[in-house]
């Protein structure tokens, strides 16, 4: 009985995980592609690239949150070595989630309310918090892995 609980705890967490880098992949994808749009210019194909890429930012975004480390929060994940890992990272996971909404916030809107002139910088910015993100993720992710293994 209880190793059919740890297979499907591992079953579940693993499940977590490649639904986790299945969103990663695609936002990074699009995060490309809107690169790909340099130098910027407003206009409607540039919008609506724009506002697919927040949705799926955000998306991506509170896939870690409301998944994998929702699972770790809620008793689900018992091993102290996960909560020690998971609990270091949370506050600098929280800052970088706030930074990627203010980024949404900004651009995920209206055509004439965006700063066109400043969406390259901006970009660039949340490049930098999606390869941060992807680190400490890779943490989590690592630490679960390995246990799993164990």
């Amino acid at each position: 009985m209880a190793g059919t609980i740890v297979e499907e705890r591992r079953v579940q967490s693993r499940s977590i995980i490649e639904s986790l880098i299945n969103s990663r992949t695609e936002t990074l994808t699009q995060y490309k592609d809107i690169m790909t749009y340099k130098p910027f210019e407003m206009n409607d194909t540039l919008q609506e690239v724009l506002e697919d890429f927040c949705e799926s930012m955000v998306d991506y975004t509170a896939k870690a949150h409301f998944n994998l480390y929702n699972y770790i929060e809620e008793d689900q994940e018992r091993r102290q070595s996960m909560l020690e890992v998971a609990g270091g990272i949370y506050p600098e996971l929280v800052d970088n989630t706030q930074k990627i909404l203010d980024f949404n916030d900004m651009y995920n809107s209206d055509v004439a309310a965006m700063q066109c002139d400043k969406l390259e910088y901006c970009l660039n910015s949340v490049g930098e918090l999606l390869a941060d993100r992807i680190n400490i993720e890779d943490d989590i992710i690592n630490a679960i892995l390995s246990v799993d293994n164990a």
